[in-house]
């Protein structure tokens, strides 16, 4: 049964087709007798006393009263009510998602929207343009901005000014401004449009006519000699205050310095582990050069890993990885998804605190060249990295089998085996890609 006022547009004869294909009854109220229809007119003054409410806070045009009931009817369908289930919304209700509140923003507050070049007027035009924010455009995730100049404008890059007055708010002229002098002698706490602006404040002060005393005078030329600075303690460069032994030990920038310089032996060690690791896990296959394939090449990226010993010295390990050069890759062409889950902070500390309060011992571990690890799913070609050519194929190409560092996918595809072997493990994640419990605690 559907019960409702006498508008033409519940009366109509295509309305009444309608009830008649399924089924439904109408009953009508009696006019002014908006008390037969309590619920649906109950809403209406809600929704209308939310939208006269969001109009007056921010003084905002009555003309705009549209755009506020529509704002009043987002917020309505996202909030909880006595009539539903506890903590449901109307949304949760029909979506089955909770509904995510935290882009919402107070109606009527003055923004700015953030121009692309594209809008921006010259080189020194202005980026931003100042508006007022009046709603959620439908079907996007973007806001609605009425902008100074008339304008109705829908844009997600958007900065707010929630305060109780829908200007901006002033900053005194006579608050406190710390000035920072850094290094190179340049004033590092204001521009030079700040500063100009004073400049020409003082200027206008004295085309008035007004007089200072000769105090006054020389208490402002003492407060400009003598500049305030930061009390926070500067920190030297790491040159300065690392480990002689350290700062002398430097990474190869390429495979040529890594072979020629100094400490070449250490180096070409390093490359032999890394390329041992590769073929223990099989991470390609020489073929011949495809046709119609793309074939990237792959580049010696060296590190020095700096650590303590069970000793507690200072120690370092020479590292070098084979890695894919990911930034040539085109995606839809090389690539398609690349998304892979990462550990939240918030769920490290809520572990660490719970190791803590329960007197727990905490395990670390660490997998050896974990991206070589991965499954790779589509066809990647690679060539034959410097030094480890094989002088028999010395035309062919690697076709990945494995993922590898530098690839778009080996985030992915390290994180599906994880995730694989974890499940098969009989490990269950609460939190994906963070936190795998098992039910045996």
């Amino acid at each position: 049964m559907l019960r409702s006022d006498n508008g033409g547009e519940y009366v109509s004869s295509a309305f009444k087709a309608l009830h008649e294909e399924n089924g439904t009854t109408h009953h009508t109220t009696v006019p002014d007798t908006s008390q037969q229809n309590g619920v649906a007119e109950r809403l209406n003054r809600v929704l209308v006393e939310l939208a006269r409410t969001m109009l007056r806070h921010k003084d905002v045009d009555q003309d705009l009263w549209a755009d506020a009931i529509k704002t009043a009817v987002y917020i309505k369908n996202r909030v909880t009510s006595r009539a539903l289930p506890v903590g449901k919304t109307p949304h949760e209700l029909w979506t089955g998602n909770k509904p995510d509140v935290s882009h919402m923003r107070v109606f009527g507050s003055t923004c700015w929207v953030v121009l692309y070049k594209s809008h921006i007027d010259g080189k020194f035009g202005d980026t931003a343009a100042k508006g007022i924010f009046v709603g959620y455009p439908d079907g996007s995730k973007a806001y609605k901005v009425i902008l100074d100049a008339g304008k109705v404008f829908k844009a997600r890059s958007v900065v707010f000014s929630e305060n109780t007055s829908s200007e901006v708010a002033d900053v005194p002229q006579n608050s406190p401004v710390e000035v920072v002098v850094n290094e190179t002698g340049l004033d590092a706490g204001s521009d030079d449009q700040d500063v100009d602006a004073e400049d020409d404040g003082e200027d206008e002060q004295h085309d008035d006519g007004s007089d200072r005393s000769a105090d006054d005078n020389q208490g402002m030329t003492g407060s400009e000699d003598t500049l305030r600075r930061s009390g926070k303690s500067r920190r030297p460069p790491v040159e300065s205050w690392r480990p002689v032994s350290l700062v002398a030990h430097e990474a190869p920038m390429t495979y040529r310095q890594a072979v020629q310089g100094q400490e070449s032996t250490k180096w070409m060690a390093a490359m032999d582990q890394e390329m041992d690791s590769i073929r223990k896990n099989k991470t390609w296959r020489l073929t011949d050069r495809p046709v119609g394939r793309r074939v990237l090449k792959g580049k010696w990226v060296f590190k020095v890993k700096e650590g303590l010993d069970k000793v507690g010295n200072n120690t370092t390990r020479d590292k070098a990885h084979l890695c894919f050069m990911g930034n040539r890759q085109i995606k839809g062409l090389n690539f398609n998804e690349t998304l892979a889950p990462v550990a939240k902070f918030t769920t490290i500390r809520c572990i660490l605190a719970m190791t803590a309060a329960n007197g727990c011992e905490l395990h670390r571990m660490d997998v050896n060249t974990a991206f070589l690890n991965g499954d790779l799913d589509e066809e990647v070609y690679m060539e034959q990295p410097n030094g480890y050519v094989d002088p028999t194929y010395p035309d062919k190409v690697c076709r990945l089998l494995q993922a590898l560092f530098g690839l778009k996918k080996a985030p992915k595809m390290w994180y599906a085996k994880l995730d694989a072997f974890l499940k098969s493990q009989r490990f269950d994640n609460i939190d994906p890609g963070c936190l795998p419990l098992h039910p045996d605690g």
